[in-house]
């Protein structure tokens, strides 16, 4: 075998190497993206409506809060989506192999290699799925819960735009780190 050939996948090796690696697809990113865009937007209205704080009075700085804060919400969103995919892929590999059997049961021309094949597309395809939901469920709630915790408790006596710069960045700050964390 040469070194050429050596290097050459057939296309279910490469679909199957890509959903082990931690990119993300234009669709997934884009997902993360725009959630986490409404998520650092949300704060933004509560200020408006709570402390009737104006828009051309802190536009420039609520653009800028929202930037960091989308950066930082999406970066997390895909850390975690990793960490939690290789889990999910674990635990649902019984009532994955379930089901292709079941699937498949009928099928006489299909060997035990290929039903294994399915079976490892559709544990990966499954635990992609679940980990984006289960990743943007629980950066949202860890998100807002900081949020909340440090607009209206530690800087409850601050004034109202540092509050909000300060509660969502460092929100935003403290879930990215968590998603940072091995396990």
């Amino acid at each position: 075998m040469t070194k050429k050939n050596a290097n050459k996948f057939s296309k279910e090796e490469e679909i199957l190497l890509n959903s082990f690696s931690p990119e993300l697809s234009k669709k997934g990113s884009a997902l993360f993206v725009v959630n986490s865009l409404v998520s650092s937007l949300a704060p933004i209205f509560l200020f408006y409506g709570v402390h009737q704080l104006e828009v051309d009075e802190a536009w420039m700085v609520w653009t800028a809060t929202v930037l960091i804060s989308t950066y930082l919400l999406t970066m997390a969103a895909k850390n975690e989506k990793h960490k939690l995919k290789h889990k999910l892929v674990q635990k649902r590999t019984q009532a994955i192999e379930r089901e292709i059997n079941k699937k498949y049961a009928d099928d006489k021309k299909m060997t035990r290699k290929e039903k294994d094949e399915r079976a490892l597309f559709r544990r990966n395809e499954v635990a992609d799925n679940e980990s984006t939901w289960l990743s943007i469920f629980y950066n949202n709630m860890m998100f807002f819960g900081i949020f909340i915790i440090l607009a209206f408790f530690f800087f409850a006596n601050v004034s109202p735009l540092i509050n909000s710069v300060v509660s969502i960045i460092s929100a935003a700050g403290f879930v990215a780190f968590i998603s940072t964390a091995k396990n």
